[in-house]
């Protein structure tokens, strides 16, 4: 089998790999993907009583709901066990082959009650709006019905990693079903939880920063890097509407998150989403997007990190040295700055040496520069002053030249206010 780019049905495949004891979703059979439902069959009182069916599936008489439907429900998916459901003429909607479950038929339609969020009834982000249920082939949809056996749990719903890769698809799953197998041996708890406690995309980026998946010391990373990156995606089926949070990381950023974990200072995410929840209460939803988009996006953490440092209400501190570090590995290994961030490193000690009434001068003027011909002409005009010491060279005007004036600025009074141990490493 080959992932078909629906996130669902590719983490589906990839909990049936794993499963299987395959290496990739490449070596997925047809019955592979019915032994998995089988499994979840089986095992339906168990996760019932786990409380994680009704996460996935709306109004299903597996979950206690309208149980005078059991007997139709017990028999599509028993089809499904068998390979045995009637088909129709038509080309699924997430994998594109034929032919498809005929809805008609077996009195089940492929809609909220197996596959999550399909149909909703203002949207489905995995297709096109008002389908109100899918044209599926029993492997995709099989995929779907098998997702609770690997996906964890977080305040917003279960969620699952997405790559694109057949292979790292298997391998990002398996720690979901390993701890769902310690909870279905322990008969207690709900979901697969994940020690978060944050909503929205900031609490996928929480998620994923702390993940072992590319942390290379720690048992259960995967083989590689994804080329292509990885998304994280958090649903909820419950009500009426959509429930659907999904964070897009380039393999940059991946690398960069291993990093961090491995230099011991991944803990400042969490640092930063505390004092933002403490001192931008009204502004945080605005904060926290700020953060993902950067990461996301690839772009500078630095004006970010700067209204930090500046405080609310004008109440400054300094950039905590632990802080220092995550920006530096973040300007190397997810920007591939290193270049960049090692000249402002230098320009930042050298503007510390001066005197202090100049340097106080410089980094208080240097905190509220509206443009890059403003920076370089505060550069300028303390360099012009004998008395100040301050000596930039060609080749570091050139980087202070090359870059966007919020990056650059804000990097350069970030490294001008890092405690004494931040600056000298």
């Amino acid at each position: 089998m080959t992932l078909t780019g629906n996130p669902f049905v590719d983490a589906g495949l990839g909990i049936a790999a794993s499963k299987a004891g395959r290496r990739s979703v490449e070596e997925l059979s047809s019955d592979d993907l019915k032994h998995s439902v089988r499994n979840l069959h089986a095992d339906i009182q168990k996760l019932k009583n786990l409380k994680i069916l009704a996460s996935f599936w709306v109004n299903n008489p597996f979950m206690g709901k309208n149980l005078d439907q059991k007997p139709k429900f017990e028999s599509f998916l028993q089809g499904l066990e068998t390979g045995r459901l009637p088909t129709q003429a038509g080309h699924c909607q997430a994998c594109g082959r034929s032919p498809v479950i005929n809805s008609a038929a077996t009195g089940c339609q492929a809609d909220r009650c197996w596959f999550p969020l399909a149909g909703s009834g203002d949207s489905d982000p995995c297709t096109l709006p008002g389908l109100r249920g899918k044209a599926i082939c029993a492997d995709c949809l099989s995929a779907v019905v098998v997702l609770p056996l690997g996906c964890r749990s977080c305040p917003d719903g279960p969620y699952f990693i997405h790559v694109t890769e057949p292979d790292l698809q298997a391998q990002a799953v398996s720690e979901g079903i390993a701890e769902l197998g310690a909870a279905i041996s322990a008969g207690a708890g709900t979901g697969i939880p994940h020690g978060t406690a944050l909503r929205g995309r900031v609490a996928l980026l929480d998620i994923v920063s702390g993940s072992v998946l590319w942390d290379h010391t720690q048992p259960g990373h995967l083989t590689r890097i994804p080329q292509h990156g990885a998304a994280i995606i958090s649903f909820s089926n419950r009500g009426t509407g959509v429930c659907f949070y999904e964070l897009h990381l380039p393999a940059q950023a991946l690398k960069f998150f291993g990093a961090i974990t491995a230099a011991g200072v991944r803990g400042v995410f969490l640092d930063w989403v505390k004092e933002i929840q403490r001192g931008f209460k009204k502004e945080s939803a605005h904060y926290f997007d700020q953060l993902c988009d950067c990461v996301e996006e690839r772009r500078s953490l630095a004006p970010f990190l700067l209204a930090l440092v500046k405080g609310p209400r004008d109440r400054p501190r300094k950039l905590r040295s632990e802080e220092h570090k995550v920006l530096q590995i973040y300007e190397d290994i997810a920007l591939q700055k290193k270049e960049r961030f090692d000249t402002l490193q230098r320009i930042a000690n050298k503007v510390r040496q001066m005197p202090a009434a100049y340097a106080d001068s410089f980094i208080k003027q240097l905190g509220n520069l509206g443009s890059k011909r403003t920076l370089l002409d505060l550069i300028k005009e303390f360099c012009k002053r004998g008395s100040t010491g301050l000596k930039i060279t060609p080749s570091e005007l050139r980087v202070i030249d090359s870059g966007p004036a919020s990056e650059i600025g804000s990097l350069l009074y970030l490294l001008c206010k890092t405690e004494e141990d931040g600056g000298d490493e």
